[in-house]
């Protein structure tokens, strides 16, 4: 078999280094470098005088940019997308031969592509490889992993990792990526061997985590709400789940949203989930009264969003004003009828904590068949004193949290109505083992999460239901330190 890699002229410097690492990363063992040919096609042919302007040179089927690409026997086999760098040697040649100025040579400034790293252009990547993916896979390499640089580390960059191996395509260096940061802000640890999300919750979860980062800007938002399902005659026959992910873009932040989405629809389509997604119109000050308007998204990540099958509707910027005011507007209607249960958002919260969705005794996964059960009882939540409320608070160190989550915050009733809903307050029960709890049939133990037996009326109900569940416990994902607080608020309350 022969292998011919291709690379265009105006990255030779920087590519040439790493192919022998790519192809030892496609191939294994099973080449010998002294057979393969290495192609360096010319970027200056149609009279383009610096690197960046080769760079941006197309033609009707050739993108110039950060790609590699790979053939056996004159088929292409394997594209490779390279990272984005501020170590590249092309630009630094360039710029000490005197061939460019300053303001085409950027080299060496830590940082400066932290968050455009991977995804600045990541289009043009995409668009040639749905031009050639019959044939062909696509890669992913990061660049500039064994300097003392820190970017292919950043945490909203390590997400990225996860999000396009999810989608399908491998980042074939990963095991030089430090995820220690990732793993600390979003409380797991990674298998570098194993990237892809396991489920729309754990996805969810981490954007929840990662989102706390930035409460200053917030230009997306994810809801979930619960839609009547009807059969053939139009008889509602169950209740189901609909995605609405909402967000608003202008120039980098269109790849984001492009993986952000696309990885969306492929667990919502593993888990046969509705979701949609939403573009708003969003106002950015330059300069003292002159604004930039970001209302659709540009013609190529457009493109992308066809060929990757991801339909957007598209909003009004009122409309989405008025889904972000939602909860509050929600909040609202609860205190005025003086109810702190609001079952949805209860739902909502626990699913952000990532926990897989299946009762936490039986494994009972069915959506239709599960609830969202209480840990702490809502009637204990809401009979319980100012003293008591703050105390719980400030032992679970909750003030700065509860704070940030809405200009209410400094009201009684709405510290009940965050700790009521609160991902942290619940499990996911099938309603049979949901109803046993309810009545106290049996619980929790707030150290260990061990079922513990509690009172069965019938000796053989509870015989069985002893012998079924020895040593079983709440998952550690489940069982946080606040979910043992909760735990222990209605142990208290029970044995009062």
């Amino acid at each position: 078999m022969q292998i011919k890699v291709v690379i265009y002229s105006c990255y030779q410097r920087t590519y040439e280094p790493i192919c022998n690492d790519i192809l030892k990363l496609l191939y294994g063992e099973n080449y010998n470098l002294n057979d393969v040919i290495i192609e360096i096609e010319d970027t200056s042919e149609q009279g383009t005088k610096n690197i960046q302007s080769q760079r941006r040179v197309t033609d009707d089927s050739i993108y110039k940019g950060r790609i590699i690409r790979i053939f056996e026997d004159d088929v292409l086999k394997h594209i490779v997308g390279v990272s984005n760098t501020n170590y590249d040697e092309d630009r630094e040649y360039e710029f000490a031969s005197g061939e460019s100025n300053k303001n085409h040579s950027v080299y060496g400034k830590d940082n400066y592509h932290a968050n455009t790293y991977l995804k600045q252009g990541i289009n043009q990547i995409f668009k040639y490889y749905f031009e050639h993916k019959e044939t062909a896979d696509l890669n992913f390499y990061l660049l500039d992993t064994k300097r003392q640089v820190n970017y292919h580390n950043n945490l909203y960059n390590c997400l990225s990792y996860r999000e396009l191996e999810t989608i399908g395509f491998k980042v074939l260096n990963i095991g030089n990526v430090n995820f220690s940061e990732y793993e600390q802000q979003c409380n797991s640890r990674i298998n570098h061997n194993h990237l892809q999300f396991a489920s729309l919750n754990k996805y969810l979860r981490d954007i929840a985590y990662i989102s706390k980062k930035n409460k200053g800007n917030e230009p997306s938002f994810l809801q979930c709400d619960e839609v009547e399902e009807t059969d053939e005659d139009g008889n509602v026959s169950f209740m189901t789940e609909k995605y609405t992910y909402t967000f608003k873009t202008l120039s980098a932040q269109q790849y984001d949203s492009l993986l952000k989405c696309w990885c969306l629809k492929v667990l919502a389509d593993k888990e046969n989930t509705k979701i949609e997604f939403k573009l708003g119109k969003q106002y950015f000050d330059f300069v003292s009264e002159e604004k930039k308007v970001s209302e659709k998204l540009s013609a190529p990540v457009k493109e992308i969003f066809n060929l990757a099958d991801l339909n957007i509707e598209y909003t009004t910027t009122e409309d989405f004003m008025n889904e972000k005011v939602k909860a509050e507007n929600t909040y609202l209607r609860y205190k005025e009828a003086n109810e702190i249960r609001n079952q949805t958002l209860f739902r909502n919260n626990i699913r952000k904590k990532g926990i897989p969705t299946e009762c936490a005794i039986c494994g009972e996964d069915n959506a239709r068949l599960l609830d969202a059960a209480h840990l702490w009882e809502i009637n204990q939540i809401k009979n319980s004193t100012l003293k008591d409320v703050n105390d719980f608070i400030k032992k679970n160190n909750l003030q700065q949290t509860i704070e940030s989550s809405s200009e209410y915050a400094g009201e009684l009733f709405y510290k009940k109505y965050y700790l009521a809903n609160s991902g942290d307050n619940g499990v996911w029960l099938c309603k049979n083992h949901h109803k046993q709890f309810d009545i106290n049939n049996y619980g929790f133990d707030s150290i260990y999460g061990k079922v513990v037996l509690l009172k069965f009326d019938n000796k053989n109900d509870a015989l069985k239901f002893r012998r079924d569940l020895k040593n079983q416990q709440l998952p550690a994902n489940v069982l946080t330190p606040l979910t043992r607080s909760f735990l222990k608020k209605r142990q208290l309350a029970s044995n009062a």
